[in-house]
């Protein structure tokens, strides 16, 4: 009786890889990172180098979303492929809210409100 070869899995089949998916995840939960960053400032424990940090990570996440739109077939997270109107928005959002951020970290860093 001859064997069968067994047909290899198409890549729709056997995933993309864990790149895709650890992109994915770190342009999702990378504001975390933004917040907890500005709270550690708010605290007056950063220095110079704290809030260029701050800055890094946020340029960070936009380049990671670009990467995974660009070269990873990225997603929204409905699960559509994400186009780099999608990325526009994303980085927009990313560099409000971590704008936002620094700016209330160093407010509350000022009153000496934590």
């Amino acid at each position: 009786m001859p064997v069968q070869n067994p047909q290899l899995p198409t890549e729709s089949e056997s995933g993309r890889g864990c790149l895709p998916a650890l992109a994915r995840l770190t342009w999702i939960f990378g504001g975390i990172a933004l917040v907890y960053c500005a709270f550690y400032i708010a605290q007056r424990k950063g220095t110079v180098m704290t809030d260029l940090i701050l800055l890094l990570m946020a340029l960070g996440l936009i380049m990671v979303r670009f990467v995974d739109i660009r070269y990873l077939k990225g997603e929204t997270l409905n699960n559509q492929p994400a186009t780099l109107k999608h990325w526009g928005r994303y980085a927009l959002k990313i560099v409000i809210a971590a704008g936002l951020l620094y700016a209330l970290a160093k407010f509350i860093a000022q009153k000496n409100l934590l």
